[in-house]
């Protein structure tokens, strides 16, 4: 089989290329299916984005298609320039993009897999008839968690069109950016509780700071730190915070953080205590920077947190064994080395980049089946993997960091 003649066409969309973690998982998918010596291009549906530099940075094709408040004239711009292109496979990471690319990819008889980055009611509430229309638009589902695979078999969806692929990590690239310095101030001689995510109500810090609240009852030496971006939820949690008692330096605000990384290995632990999650990022980010993460048991964050093994898992409503759980942490040095050198272990064995690769192109492979398109099955087992050895090599020596940074 000639390689040149065989190349596997992929287009990727996303309308969001933010600094968050759903985002870095489709950078992490780009990256790999670059490496892996498909055509790739990309096709950015949003305006501005952390991302986006990134992408381009690591020499993906990026085609910026978007004109707000406009989505029928995307959809048909999408549509030419995917008629164009003719892509063997779409790939739509995040759901919300099934709308654009569900409709294109099928207007060019492409294999078109949609992503599900959290628990799968998010999205269908999100997106409401659209969303229910992507379900039926897509040949399969990539979704990190069980938690959201189980959601959409219960609304309807075939088993058979659901994956799991779980999210990855590049350490190497993790470990570079956690010995960066972090030009915020944390207090000094205190032991660091660090919330990260974008300040949403879904990801209830009001929990973490009342919890935080109860906690420095017992043990003053605790300080909090949230970071991320405010999306209308700071001031309320500013007020709620003053009326606990929290100000600085028991309690930082520090707004978007791009070196989470080094503010995690400045942390003694992390907290999460959101309403509902697929699988979090900012999970695996703690547990390879070797810290106990406290969590409630949302997605599937109760299975990669093992409790008691790598930290804890509190019921969402239980703020006082949130805040116990804080105090214990707090007084044991030696007990947040164990857990998290376990928690880094777990992320070491299950959830590497290197491994993203492999998955991904099983996932193709199972999906083509499934379609019967077997042209396309024929070059993922052949026309790609016979170079797949040679691509993680590669993609070993040559993968650069996902964040743009100054030292």
């Amino acid at each position: 089989m000639n390689p040149q003649l065989h190349r596997l066409r992929v287009a990727m969309l996303a309308s969001s290329l933010r600094l968050g973690g759903a985002e870095k998982q489709t950078v992490y998918m780009a990256r790999a299916l670059l490496h892996a010596g498909m055509d790739l291009r990309f096709f950015y549906l949003g305006g501005g984005g952390h991302y986006e530099t990134v992408l381009r940075e690591m020499g993906v094709p990026v085609r910026q298609i978007y004109f707000p408040n406009q989505p029928w004239k995307i959809l048909v711009t999408l549509i030419a320039a995917l008629s164009r292109v003719q892509p063997h496979i779409v790939l739509a990471s995040q759901f919300g993009d099934l709308r654009f690319g569900g409709i294109a990819g099928r207007c060019c008889n492409a294999l078109i897999v949609g992503g599900v980055r959290s628990n799968g009611w998010y999205e269908l509430r999100t997106y409401g008839w659209l969303g229910r229309r992507a379900l039926r638009l897509a040949h399969g589902f990539v979704t990190n968690s069980h938690s959201a695979r189980q959601t959409l078999t219960s609304q309807g969806v075939k088993s058979q069109k659901i994956e799991v692929l779980p999210n990855v990590i590049d350490l190497r690239d993790f470990d570079a950016r956690s010995a960066l310095p972090f030009p915020d101030s944390l207090p000094a001689d205190r032991v660091i509780v660090a919330a990260v995510g974008s300040l949403r109500p879904c990801k209830r810090f009001d929990r973490f700071l009342e919890a935080l609240a109860l906690a420095r009852r017992s043990e003053t030496a605790l300080a909090g730190v949230i970071a991320g971006a405010d999306y209308a939820e700071g001031r309320p949690l500013l007020e709620r915070a003053k009326a606990l008692g929290l100000t600085p330096p028991d309690l930082i605000f520090l707004g978007e953080c791009e070196r989470v990384p080094a503010l995690l290995t400045r942390s003694a632990m992390l907290v999460l205590t959101s309403d509902y999650e697929g699988f979090p990022n900012v999970i695996l980010e703690a547990m390879a920077a070797r810290l106990p993460v406290i969590t409630t048991p949302v997605g599937d964050a109760g299975v990669i947190v093992r409790h008691g093994q790598s930290g804890y898992v509190v019921q969402p409503d239980d703020p006082q064994s949130l805040a116990a759980a804080m105090v214990k942490l707090a007084r044991s040095p030696s007990l947040r080395t164990d857990l998290g050198r376990a928690g880094r272990k777990r992320v070491e064995h299950e959830y590497p980049y290197e491994a993203l690769l492999d998955r991904l192109l099983w996932v193709f492979r199972r999906f083509a089946d499934r379609q019967r398109k077997s042209c396309l099955l024929e070059m993922l087992e052949h026309g790609v993997l016979v170079r797949k050895t040679m691509a993680n090599d590669v993609a070993m020596e040559s993968s650069g960091p996902l964040v743009s940074v100054q030292p």
